[in-house]
């Protein structure tokens, strides 16, 4: 019964290694996609920042034809910038997506290990009653054989 017993534990650390590779493959992901989404948001702060700076910035000193010439064209490079922006913003979104899926999987992988865990420490305790077990029954043994034959050592 005991081997049996060590056979189970053996085959159940090799699953808890696979599921600890697991866990830190998923929380690896994790810190990646948090670092991605950091970069992402940290751009789109830049593209606010700047567009914010342009438009502040800007003036129409010049007059007549001139002055409607520079107008068109900071009008179509606010749309270039908002267009940016709004882009960057889909960007964020898709990778905040991403980052949640990315802290669902590592947890679910991080709760499989701790219960492979678990388990290989129920069939641990379970071979170490047996073991207890066995060597209470030898000790039992000896003593009532000395009980009976208390000359026998």
């Amino acid at each position: 019964m005991t081997i049996v017993n060590q056979q189970r534990i053996e085959r159940v650390k090799g699953v808890e290694k696979i599921t600890e590779r697991g866990a830190n493959i998923a929380k690896e992901s994790q810190i990646q996609c948090q670092r991605r989404l950091d970069e992402q948001r940290a751009r789109l702060q830049q593209l606010t920042e700047y567009l914010q700076e342009y438009a502040a910035g800007i003036g129409f000193a010049s007059g007549g034809q001139a002055k409607a010439f520079a107008l068109q064209n900071y009008r179509a490079f606010m749309g270039r910038i908002e267009e940016t922006i709004a882009h960057q913003k889909e960007v964020v979104a898709q990778v905040e997506a991403e980052l949640l899926a990315c802290k669902q999987a590592a947890a679910e992988a991080n709760s499989q290990h701790r219960s492979v865990e678990k388990l290989r420490g129920r069939f641990e305790n379970e071979r170490n009653r047996m073991q207890n077990k066995q060597e209470q029954a030898v000790n039992d043994a000896h003593a009532a054989q000395h009980r009976h034959n208390p000359l026998d050592v």
